[in-house]
């Protein structure tokens, strides 16, 4: 007799860099005085996601989404017990109930057949929850606190209240949107909206950093300021590895990582790194520190990494610990 295991896809959402402290500003509840199409459309991703993904999970989606936007408000800690709660219950129910369930789906699907091959449509009028109301409830909102931190950890511009409808007219057979159209208006937004936005908006954060005082610049466009010299005759090379702590935020002051948050220093190639800090480290001494602001063209460009979004400038302060000098060629 054949059985299947489903893998637990527990968030359909972009993978996203860890982020550190402070509160998110990019999410807003908006009301239906006025339809946020690109929340909309970011709801209709999600629910689709998980619709197609693991048909079978009809979730208590006003739970989900309550949990979720309660995350999404929250502020941001380095350990949140709700979240490892709630990955814990993910967890032990996908790996348990849940797979028992489909497996006894499935037997009772090819019984007297064992050559059936099953297929995504054999589940889609399937309640795994079926008989188990709490833990529909349960699971509803482990779920939606899990996925509202990843989310969060996104910096979309949501307002929740079309974020959330997006998802349950999806799901429910009622979007006023289809998927391509959804798929259109966030490919619009990634490809052309904000690759703009974030161009002008660095570009003036960065004219008004140049002009606080200690700030220099460099003929790349690197603004810099040396907040501790160090020992000048250890400076870097592009070619020696560094031993560092730093943190990294956006404009609006927003901590994407920090070695600080991890407790742990780290040490790379300085060549192995994005231009601006190439450059910026050769500018202070061991046991210095400096604070960098980095152009998105010597940063992550048009193509971003994580919340870090295209054309975004980015603001650096950098300890220098040591410096490990590149090994000399030997002689032949």
């Amino acid at each position: 007799m054949k059985k299947i295991i489903y893998t637990a896809a527990v968030v359909m959402c972009a993978a996203v860099m860890a982020a550190c402290g402070g509160k998110n500003v990019t999410f807003v509840k908006g009301d239906k005085s006025k339809m946020d199409s690109l929340s909309y459309a970011f709801g209709i991703n999600i629910g689709g996601g998980i619709a197609y993904d693991m048909p079978e999970l009809k979730l208590d989606w006003d739970v989900m989404c309550d949990a979720m936007e309660k995350k999404l408000f929250e502020e941001v800690v380095a350990e949140d017990p709700e979240q490892e709660e709630a990955r814990v219950k993910l967890e032990a129910f996908f790996s348990g109930p849940r797979i028992e369930r489909m497996n006894a789906k499935a037997e009772s699907i090819i019984a007297g057949d064992s050559t059936r091959q099953l297929v995504r449509e054999d589940f889609l009028d399937y309640d795994v929850f079926e008989g188990d109301e709490a833990q529909r409830k349960e699971i509803s909102k482990a779920y939606g606190t899990y996925m509202g931190v990843n989310v969060r950890a996104s910096r979309l511009p949501l307002q929740t209240y079309w974020f959330n409808k997006g998802i349950k007219d999806y799901v429910a057979g009622e979007a006023v949107m289809n998927e391509g159209t959804a798929q259109n208006i966030i490919q619009n937004y990634y490809i052309t909206e904000l690759p703009l936005q974030n161009a002008a908006e660095s570009e003036a954060w960065l004219a008004e950093v140049e002009k606080q005082k200690g700030v220099q610049k460099t003929e790349s466009g690197l603004l810099y300021r040396i907040d501790r010299e160090g020992d000048m005759t250890m400076k870097p090379t592009a070619e020696d590895t560094v031993k560092v702590d730093y943190e990294g935020k956006l404009k609006d002051g927003f901590v994407f990582d920090s070695s600080y948050e991890r407790g742990e220093s780290i040490e790379f190639p300085l060549n192995g790194v994005i231009p601006g800090w190439t450059e910026g480290l050769q500018l202070v001494g061991k046991g210095g520190q400096i604070t960098l602001w980095i152009p998105s063209e010597l940063g992550y460009g048009v193509r971003g990494s994580g919340p870090i979004g295209p054309n975004a400038a980015l603001e650096f302060k950098v300890e220098l610990h040591d410096v490990i000098r590149a090994s000399a060629p030997s002689a032949e």
